[in-house]
């Protein structure tokens, strides 16, 4: 790990997805078109921790991109397809170049007319949710002076899907939940592309949470909330090494004891946002489904035993059920039967009783309710 403690690493990646998300929420929030781009252009540059950094935008007409807010005064303007920016607005794939000056689609004319000297080159499409591009994010130089890697691409691509849903949501004036929402579902799909394996997680966890919800007779503003939490459970997992998150074997201690973080990862992150109406309290429920209902669980600290939120243990049934019928880190996947007889085992100790025993009287249901979510990543997936 080039030197560098894995706690370390994965605290500074931590800290930037607080910075991340705390971003999503203020983009979801902005209703003036002007400070919205300026607030993406000036975080760029944060987040990535970069030297400088240009947003630029699709001019549908003439079918330029043309800069709408760099360090340079002047706009550039640049054919779709030609230079750097240019190729990653036609092909809508982003670029990491290590050394600018060895890449042909580099054009050094900005260069000698400012003085700046590129090095490295992050640049990423800037799309609405249906994919497609409306511009370029672009950052040059981080100011270690090291190049920019893949976790940065991994960065930058989310806040990307967030800066691009934020200008679509604002374009079409569509309300601020529904700008939240689509962060929300930008930060899960960008957790899905890292595992794989793990697509149908969030959306199977959210469908069991529903169903277990309802047959507890919870209002509808009280489900959804479960359901957005649902959602978000796992969110603490963007900062987890792939190779942990991705492994076939079982984890020995010390990828335990840094997987288990996530939980707590995902209580930070989440602290950070600033939810309202059906999606206020969702940082409090998300966080501790890991908590176990006797007592013990993690993340360390309150809530304990049956004080945890009812959402929380509600996901922590879901959660259970989706993991015993999937096979994860060596050990294989159950029946949806021999999984809801695992959790009834457990009733008491591991999860709420009353919990427990709504999922036994929608036992029927889970087969549907699975076939039902598959369907829904099949029609997500032909979007993406």
């Amino acid at each position: 790990m080039n030197g560098e403690k894995p706690m370390d690493k994965l605290e500074k990646r931590v800290k930037k997805l607080e910075l991340l998300v705390t971003l999503g929420q203020k983009l979801s929030a902005e209703r003036d078109f002007e400070r919205l781009l300026r607030r993406i252009w000036m975080e760029l540059t944060e987040v990535l921790d970069a030297e400088r950094s240009s947003l630029f935008l699709l001019d549908e007409e003439t079918g330029e991109i043309y800069s709408v807010i760099a360090q340079q005064e002047e706009q550039i303007r640049i054919p779709r397809g030609k230079g750097i920016v240019g190729n990653v607005a036609e092909t809508g794939e982003s670029l990491l170049i290590q050394d600018a000056y060895s890449d042909p689609r580099f054009n050094s004319d900005v260069d000698k007319k400012t003085g700046f000297t590129t090095k490295s080159i992050l640049s990423v499409p800037l799309s609405n949710t249906r994919g497609v591009v409306l511009g370029v994010c672009q950052v040059l130089n981080r100011r270690d002076g090291k190049p920019f890697d893949l976790d940065d691409q991994l960065l930058l691509q989310a806040l990307a899907g967030m800066a691009g849903t934020a200008i679509e949501t604002l374009k079409l004036a569509k309300e601020q939940k529904q700008a939240a929402e689509a962060v929300i579902i930008a930060l899960v799909t960008a957790l899905e592309m890292r595992v794989p394996a793990e697509q149908m997680h969030s959306i199977e966890v959210r469908a069991y949470s529903r169903a277990i919800a309802k047959q507890l007779r919870l209002r509808e503003h009280d489900v959804r909330r479960i359901e957005w939490a649902a959602a978000l459970h796992d969110i603490g997992k963007l900062a987890v090494p792939d190779e942990i998150l991705n492994k076939t074997e079982p984890l020995s201690e010390e990828e335990l004891e840094i997987y288990k973080k996530h939980a707590e990862y995902t209580r930070d992150i989440l602290s950070a946002m600033e939810f309202g109406g059906e999606l206020s309290g969702v940082e409090d429920i998300a966080p501790y489904h890991h908590k176990k209902f006797g007592g013990g669980g993690y993340p360390v600290g309150p809530p304990h035993g049956p004080s945890t939120p009812l959402g929380s243990r509600i996901i922590a049934v879901a959660d259970a059920l989706w993991s015993q019928t999937n096979t994860r880190f060596g050990v294989s996947g159950q029946s949806l039967q021999q999984a809801v007889a695992y959790i009834e085992a457990r009733a008491s100790t591991d999860f709420d009783p009353l919990v427990v025993q709504a999922l036994s009287a929608i036992a029927p249901q889970l087969e549907d309710l699975r076939e039902a979510a598959l369907i829904k990543n099949e029609q997500k997936q032909e979007t993406v």
